[in-house]
């Protein structure tokens, strides 16, 4: 049965399910490089723990910043091969440089991301919590905390 008074999981893409750190030059490449993204190498463990979020029926959205429409899409098809789970309506992405926060689609929301400043905007809507990842503390950590 679901619980309303889970709060809905909002999920980074890149550098939290997939390994765009474990790029070379991954910065430089990025934007120009055809099937950059749907090349990126999932990071299991943290996929793992997302998929049981699903499976127990929690909201679960992924929420991503790209650069373009060919980014998009290539992101798009990663989730369809990594996290087919997922729903089309649950993705989320925005222009590089826009503030998560604001594509919010509830009230209040748990983030996992790993870059802090999305982490600090997030949590300055009230009722919202962030969760800064990292290889020391992943999905997993969080989620045993909460």
């Amino acid at each position: 049965m679901f619980n309303m008074l889970k709060k809905p999981y909002y999920f980074d893409l890149d550098g939290v399910l997939a390994d765009f750190n474990g790029e070379i030059n991954a910065v430089e490449r990025f934007e120009q490089e055809k099937d950059f993204f749907f090349n990126l190498k999932p990071i299991k463990k943290n996929l793992d723990e997302v998929k049981k979020l699903i499976n127990n029926n929690n909201i679960v959205y992924i929420i991503t910043a790209s650069p373009n429409a060919r980014c998009d899409n290539d992101k798009v098809h990663w989730l369809r091969k990594y996290l087919p789970e997922i729903q089309r309506k649950n993705i989320i992405i925005l222009r590089n440089g826009q503030s998560k926060v604001k594509f919010m689609r509830s009230r209040h929301g748990i983030l996992m991301d790993d870059y802090s400043k999305n982490c600090r905007e997030w949590i300055t809507k009230r009722g919202n919590t962030s969760c800064k990842i990292t290889i020391e503390f992943d999905v997993q950590y969080y989620l045993k905390q909460l």
